[in-house]
């Protein structure tokens, strides 16, 4: 049975998709979801799907304490983490669980994410994504997909 973080980056990896290079995205030029922008010394067009791996491990399932979390809320949050940064993706779980919002996944975030349901933990964690993704410049033309991969990223995590 694939772990976790195996089920989380094949879907992400099938959201990003291969190498592209929309002069519309802020992103630039990126393969498997990693941008230039974002790994200007890396390069792009030659990563590979394990070297793609390799950062989505150490740079958001990792860094993001996606490995402390029940495995639907992992899989949910390892998405934002990869899709808004692993700072907002820890203030939408942590705003979803009710406690301070301060970026750091520590002991009292993990507590009251272990205490809530987490059909109601996710479904609030949705709608702050979907409403951060509304107020983004760039909705109009990539909204609609943004929409998709929330919707489908949910059903995932309920059903994980």
């Amino acid at each position: 049975m694939p772990s976790t973080f195996d089920m989380a980056l094949a879907f992400v990896l099938t959201r990003e998709g291969g190498y592209t290079n929309d002069p519309r995205d802020p992103g630039g030029e990126t393969s498997f979801g990693i941008s230039k922008a974002a790994y200007p010394g890396i390069d792009i067009k030659g990563l590979t799907r394990d070297g793609a791996a390799a950062i989505y491990r150490r740079d958001y399932w990792d860094r993001a304490g996606c490995g402390n979390l029940p495995a639907g809320v992992a899989l949910f949050h390892f998405d934002t983490a990869v899709n808004q940064g692993p700072g907002t993706a820890a203030k939408f779980l942590q705003l979803a669980a009710g406690v301070e919002a301060d970026g750091k996944i520590g002991p009292k975030t993990l507590a009251a994410v272990q205490r809530a349901k987490p059909t109601d933990l996710l479904t609030e964690y949705a709608a702050r994504r979907a409403d951060h993704y509304a107020r983004l410049p760039h909705f109009p033309t990539y909204g609609l997909g943004w929409m998709r991969r929330l919707c489908a990223c949910l059903v995932l995590a309920i059903a994980t």
